[in-house]
């Protein structure tokens, strides 16, 4: 449950610390701008992924608790994919 909270919290803070300095979306490169929507939607969805592997369950299952443990992995690939994404791509139309 923590990382649902801690991921939710970064992510908003990355997105909010975008959108005040001026960075979002509309403003960069078309090509750019697919990556950082991109980064976006892995982001909403990194979020639901850790929210559904937070709901409560039976953990005496042997199949919930793999279904929980790739839920967190893919939640977490998901979580780190998704700021580099956002924030490669607006580093990426400054420099090109």
């Amino acid at each position: 449950m923590a990382l649902f909270g801690i991921a939710a919290l970064v992510m908003a803070t990355v997105c909010g610390s975008i959108i005040v300095s001026g960075w979002f979306a509309g403003v960069i490169q078309d090509q750019y701008e697919r990556v950082f929507w991109a980064g976006a939607i892995a982001a909403g969805l990194g979020v639901a992924v850790l929210g559904a592997a937070a709901v409560p369950g039976s953990t005496d299952d042997v199949r919930a608790v793999r279904r929980i443990r790739l839920l967190l992995r893919i939640g977490l690939v998901m979580f780190l994919a998704a700021p580099a994404l956002c924030i490669g791509s607006l580093v990426a139309d400054f420099f090109y």
